[in-house]
């Protein structure tokens, strides 16, 4: 019950980023971040931060891998996600990172993505189990984006709710800046005064 309580005083999932954080994403940090990001460091980026996120679990107990912690507000990271547990946060990357993956290979190949990259609500419950699957993740998101992919540069576009048309490259930018905003929340959870390993 203390949960629901906790999370009924934050924002409702899917309402986005604060109006000046949105606006400036959008129009500034985010196109920039590609213009400067290739491709490769894009895919390295998105595989480092994937493996500060897991070493930092793999030291949890279980319950402190479970245990939903309310963090600070974060640049990047919706109101809705800060009352989550590490647990939560993998399932999130697994979910979110595999279906940007298969967004980036449907519009490397000139196809019109089908998938739906909206946020994803984690349930939670699988445990340390997670930790394994977290891990192949990361090899099967390099694996695939090296081996699935057409044309690079391709500018066929798929919709983000927060960031309008991206392009096949700036998707691939995309799911590196998702996995450093999840790690800096994971990082925040894992530092928390309240939070017992």
């Amino acid at each position: 019950m203390a949960s629901d309580v906790i999370q009924a005083t934050l924002a409702p999932p899917k309402a986005g980023l604060p109006r000046f954080q949105a606006v400036l994403f959008r129009r500034l940090l985010f196109p920039l971040y590609c213009r400067c990001t290739s491709w490769d460091k894009a895919v390295a980026v998105f595989r480092a931060e994937g493996h500060k996120s897991l070493r930092a679990a793999q030291r949890l107990t279980p319950d402190a891998f479970r245990t939903r912690i309310l963090i600070r507000p974060l640049w990047g990271l919706e109101d809705s996600s800060r009352y989550w547990s590490v647990e939560m946060i993998l399932e999130h990357l697994i979910e979110v990172g595999a279906r940007i993956a298969t967004t980036i290979v449907e519009l490397s190949h000139g196809e019109k993505p089908a998938t739906d990259v909206t946020e994803v609500p984690p349930s939670g419950g699988r445990g340390l189990g997670l930790l394994q699957d977290y891990r192949a993740f990361l090899d099967d998101y390099a694996d695939t984006l090296a081996e699935d992919v057409g044309d690079r540069r391709s500018e066929l576009t798929h919709p983000h709710p927060w960031f309008g048309q991206l392009t096949v490259h700036r998707w691939v930018c995309l799911g590196a800046h998702h996995q450093a905003v999840h790690r800096r929340q994971l990082e925040a959870i894992v530092t928390d005064p309240h939070f017992r390993r």
